[in-house]
């Protein structure tokens, strides 16, 4: 319901030199790695290039045979998944869950992150999250920088400074993060 549910965190097991927070953590970081390795085998086997037809291409994929209603029904499935997985951890790690603790704000970030990153990547996934992660605090500080220093006829919003890095991104980097560090790699290798 509205009043949410109080999670007690576990204790390190076997007597553990971690401190509980230290042992959560670790799990998430186990999590984590172990997910991306599944993401990574997904990708590269006969259903992930099935999924990336459909989302370049449906049309084309149904021609060549692939059952689109069988491979999103799959997708939907391991993204729910992922998603499971991730809420019980968020739910362990601040011990309390309510359906207040995922705002609309929550659904931007996520969305903002995707983009950023790199869509299609594995890798862009890690730099959205980073760039969600640590975008607030960097545009806070630049804010409060840029108010100190320089003396504007508007106030100045952490918000504005984030929509200007977001803005300078998508033009400079239409492919993401990822995508754009690729896209300069292959630039280099070719000089």
């Amino acid at each position: 319901g509205v009043q949410g549910i109080n999670i007690f965190k576990p204790d390190t097991p076997f007597g553990l030199p971690f401190s509980p927070d230290q042992w959560m953590y670790l799990i998430v970081l186990a999590c984590a790695v172990l997910m991306f390795i599944l993401a990574r085998n997904l990708v590269n086997s006969r259903i992930g290039r099935a999924m990336m037809a459909i989302r370049d291409q449906p049309l084309a994929a149904d021609t060549m045979g692939i059952n689109s209603a069988h491979t999103k029904a799959i997708t939907f499935g391991i993204s729910a998944l992922y998603v499971g997985l991730a809420g019980a951890l968020h739910a362990i790690i601040f011990e309390f869950v309510s359906p207040d603790s995922f705002r609309f704000e929550l659904s931007i970030a996520l969305l903002v992150g995707a983009v950023v990153g790199g869509i299609a990547t594995l890798g862009g996934a890690v730099v959205g999250g980073f760039f969600v992660q640590f975008i607030e605090k960097y545009a806070d500080a630049a804010t409060k920088v840029v108010t100190q220093t320089v003396h504007l006829p508007i106030e100045l919003e952490p918000w504005t400074i984030y929509g200007i890095v977001l803005i300078v991104l998508m033009y400079t980097m239409p492919m993401g993060i990822a995508g754009g560090a690729k896209s300069l790699w292959r630039r280099w290798r070719a000089t």
